[in-house]
């Protein structure tokens, strides 16, 4: 019998994705369509934590949330667990001219995956590992399956144009090559260990 996990959220594509992920570890993956509070923090670690509470007392039943922020090394890690603040308002262009007098582009995105198990324990499982470079410009290739406008910014480390500008199966390597030492993988098995 599969483990079923609650997930709290609004986004489905985030739904989608991370049904795919955790079932390849036998976890049921049940949408609770809430929106949670989205607090101050100074981590993206330190966001879903909090906001993995309250989504357990919404579901009342084992919970995740995945929670997902952008750092940039010249920017001291800015904008981090900021990032849906900083998209709305100033957007891409106005990242890339806070980095424009910088000599690095150095930046990578932060995912957070945190578990409240039946007891309402933590769990955080944090992924730094989609790294690579800011371009100097956004690029302006359709790209409908983007979820986010950061996608016209950041080139992946081994490639020479952004997510937005890659064919379709250039980004199916490239997430298949994240997916094995992702926050969903380590989660799976980590669960797995646990419940045997």
């Amino acid at each position: 019998m599969a483990q079923q996990i609650t997930l709290v959220t609004t986004n489905p594509d985030k739904v989608g994705a991370i049904t795919a992920h955790l079932a390849r570890f036998g976890i049921e993956v049940r949408h609770l369509h809430a929106a949670l509070i989205e607090p101050q923090a100074d981590t993206v670690e330190e966001v879903a934590r909090i906001k993995a509470l309250e989504a357990f007392k919404l579901a009342n039943a084992p919970v995740i949330i995945d929670d997902t922020g952008f750092s940039i090394d010249a920017l001291g890690g800015f904008p981090g667990p900021y990032t849906k603040y900083v998209l709305r308002t100033i957007g891409i262009e106005g990242l890339l001219s806070l980095v424009q007098p910088h000599h690095s582009r150095r930046c990578r995105f932060v995912n957070a995956l945190v578990y409240v198990d039946a007891s309402g324990r933590l769990s955080s499982f944090v992924e730094q590992d989609g790294q690579g470079l800011l371009a100097d410009f956004a690029d302006q290739t359709p790209c409908p399956e983007a979820w986010s406008a950061l996608w016209r910014i950041f080139i992946p480390d081994g490639y020479d144009k952004p997510l937005s500008a890659m064919l379709p199966d250039e980004r199916a390597r490239l997430w298949e090559a994240w997916a094995a030492h992702s926050v969903y993988a380590r989660f799976g098995r980590w669960l797995q260990d646990q419940l045997d």
